[in-house]
């Protein structure tokens, strides 16, 4: 496994271990990651300006930008790689008559004449044989570890929604330590709904386990193994966010999780029974019964002893457990979205745009969700975040997204036409809010502004005011008036007050005033 790549989910998994104090050995077991991979990433660690605080609240896409080089490890010996795996085989012959190490040894060396001799073969078997069965221990240590399983039965509600009775799966997580545990009803085993029950179950505690072991469901564990399960990326997410390690249950080894499928029992006599009869309104209305029997459950005393589970959770595993001295868990789910020419991002989910700075239209981009923002990454640095909107096929644009023109023509108002008219002359302001007042459209409006605009520029400051003056004596209140009137030069004429008295000739055709009398 040496050099081989691990998600940033895994590398804060070795951050925190190696922050409580285990060994690079057990966090090797732990977390089935080859020790050299482990000392580099804590080497890595010390080269960067960053404090182990800093990494573990990073977001796993920046994290993973600066872990972004794949990490150069030293030659493993590949005939130890070659031994060890022959040890299971040495494990289970040794059991048959007559073979013993030696014979072993010398089967080895036969196929590999250059290999370790008899005392080193047997001082590393010997040490592959303590390993095994120190991982082979299950310690319930106050303060460590936190089981999870849902209930094989259900409970039934009457849903609302579905105006009928439903059944609702049952969550139960269980403080190794002192066995005191929390319940919680659940619409489904979805991720959502998981996710939430173990929140919910951590705030309830009031403090934080090192461990949280999950059973193999497909909201825990999205590739069941005995040695390196793949972990569903959203249920990390929530570990890593209280700052705790996942070590879900080996399948089909059910010593691993005995003391969970035990309080399952005392779940089943202490809430169901009182429950089977019933018929609560609601998953919230279920949800309730069961925290008004859940304290009883955790009072009853332990078979002949005379304390509880609650005795030993309050004088000894609740000040052993981590603070929490973060917000609730928001669960997060990330997608790769493409920026439109618009310079938005459209998210199926909501049915909804969003936008980014314009720089990056045409760019991929992996957007982080929670239930109420979206935030947009490029190359593991943020660019934009948004509160997700339930406006279908609406569109949510910050205005320092824009491009510059984008954004006058977003923001502009009659008003900035109306100052701009003033600060040329009063005659020009007159002019321009005759001309916006009688224009119904504002987008029409800015743009005869922006035409008032170029004839200032190609006219000059006197003659516009002059052919506004001229087309307000006309009545006139628009662009192409204006346009006219300097471009015929209409406004360089000087205006006449009275009208030019024309003297016509004598002539005999003209009969004079006399002529109708």
């Amino acid at each position: 496994m040496a050099g081989k790549l691990i998600t940033m989910g895994k590398v804060k998994q070795i951050l925190q271990l190696s922050e409580q104090g285990v060994s690079q050995r057990e966090i090797s077991r732990r977390l089935n990651v080859n020790r050299k991979t482990i000392v580099h990433y804590l080497a890595k660690t010390e080269e960067l300006k960053f404090s182990k605080e800093d990494l573990l609240t990073m977001p796993d896409i920046e994290l993973e930008r600066l872990f972004s080089q794949k990490p150069v490890l030293p030659e493993t010996n590949e005939e130890y790689q070659y031994l060890e795996s022959l040890f299971p085989y040495f494990k289970k012959e040794l059991k048959e008559t007559g073979v013993t190490r030696y014979v072993l040894w010398g089967e080895y060396r036969s196929g590999r004449p250059g290999g370790y001799g008899y005392s080193q073969m047997c001082y590393h078997y010997q040490q592959w044989l303590i390993s095994q069965k120190i991982s082979m221990r299950m310690a319930h240590d106050y303060g460590e570890e936190m089981f999870i399983d849902f209930t094989g039965s259900k409970l039934r509600y009457f849903c609302p929604h579905l105006n009928s009775v439903a059944e609702a799966e049952v969550l139960v997580s269980i403080l190794g330590g002192s066995q005191f545990n929390y319940v919680e009803a659940t619409k489904s085993q979805r991720i959502e709904d998981f996710v939430g029950g173990i929140s919910n179950s951590i705030h309830y505690f009031g403090g934080v386990p090192k461990v949280l072991i999950p059973d193999n469901l497909k909201s825990a564990v999205t590739t069941a193994s005995n040695f390196q399960p793949a972990l569903n990326e959203s249920f990390l997410s929530m570990a890593n966010h209280y700052k705790t390690t996942v070590c879900p249950a080996r399948p089909t080894h059910p010593q691993d999780k005995a003391l969970v499928e035990s309080i399952i029992n005392l779940v089943y006599s202490e809430i169901f029974a009182p429950l089977r009869n019933q018929l609560p309104y609601g998953i919230d209305g279920l949800n309730e019964e069961i925290r008004r029997l859940l304290p009883n459950a955790n009072k009853r005393n332990f078979q002949n002893r005379d304390y509880s589970r609650l005795d030993l959770f309050e004088d000894y595993e609740k000040e052993t457990l981590k603070p929490i001295t973060m917000d609730r868990y928001e669960i997060t789910q990330s997608y790769k979205l493409r920026v439109d020419k618009f310079y938005h991002v459209y998210f199926n989910k909501d049915k909804h745009s969003y936008s980014v700075p314009y720089k990056y239209a045409h760019k991929r981009v992996k957007a982080v969700t929670t239930p109420t923002m979206i935030s947009i990454y490029y190359n593991g640095i943020q660019i934009a975040s948004h509160i997700r909107s339930k406006e279908v096929n609406g569109t949510t644009t910050h205005l320092e997204h824009m491009h510059p023109s984008h954004k006058y023509v977003q923001q502009w108002e009659p008003s900035h036409a109306y100052q701009w008219g003033a600060d040329v002359d009063p005659i020009v302001e007159k002019y321009l809010q005759n001309m916006i007042s009688h224009c119904s459209y504002p987008h029409m409006a800015r743009r005869m502004f922006e035409g008032v605009k170029d004839l200032y520029k190609r006219y000059g400051n006197q003659r516009l005011i002059n052919a506004c003056d001229r087309a307000l004596g006309c009545n006139a209140s628009d662009y192409t008036t204006l346009k006219n009137i300097l471009s015929n030069k209409i406004d360089l004429l000087e205006k006449s007050n009275t009208a030019s008295e024309v003297m016509l000739p004598r002539h005999e055709n003209i009969r004079g005033s006399k002529y109708y009398y």
